[in-house]
């Protein structure tokens, strides 16, 4: 199977288990914004600055040419259909600790789990598989990569755990996907 042809299908499978699952979720909007939620969103854009900066200084595009289409493609179809995954791999660890416990706290942390596993899976055995050679190795800014990643899944579990907020995660994984897609070049098409 071609490379477009791997993500198109991952995404047709998230986009399914979001439409069956988080419906709800897509059409309705939490509107309550209490200085808590403000202070995470403020602080979910402040990582994602963060997160653009040190992928940049620590990444390379190998000379290839920016795909305005993939740019446009990627970005949104990712942001979109990999954020149902991740929500959707959180929403399970809440529900198989909340078997257990409804402690607040421990059902976060199960589903914070949950996604970072899911996380490091689909990074580590389909993403880096598909996207070209980009890191640099010697770049003196990669060791704060993964603690930016820790931060910016930590800001979306707390967006999905409190407010059940989808929305707000998928427009930050864009930006996050944005700059990717901006820093490595490659082409879907």
């Amino acid at each position: 199977m071609s490379v477009p042809m791997m993500i198109y299908a991952y995404w047709a499978f998230a986009f399914l288990v979001g439409i069956l699952f988080f419906r709800k979720d897509i059409m309705t909007f939490n509107r309550e914004f209490d200085l808590r939620r403000v202070a995470l969103i403020v602080a979910s854009v402040i990582i994602i600055a963060i997160n653009a900066w040190v992928y940049s200084h620590s990444t390379t595009d190998g000379g290839r040419l920016l795909d305005l289409m993939t740019v446009l493609v990627f970005s949104i179809g990712n942001g979109i259909a990999e954020t149902f995954m991740f929500y959707a791999v959180f929403r399970l660890g809440t529900f198989l600790a909340g078997r257990m416990t409804q402690n607040p706290w421990l059902l976060f942390v199960a589903g914070f789990i949950c996604f970072m596993v899911y996380s490091g899976l689909i990074h580590g055995l389909f993403w880096i598989n598909i996207l070209p050679e980009h890191v640099v190795q010697t770049s003196p800014y990669k060791p704060f990569f993964m603690p930016v990643q820790l931060l910016i899944a930590g800001s979306w579990a707390l967006n999905f755990f409190w407010y059940r907020d989808i929305r707000t995660v998928i427009l930050l994984h864009a930006l996050v996907d944005l700059t990717m897609v901006c820093n490595v070049k490659f082409t879907m098409f």
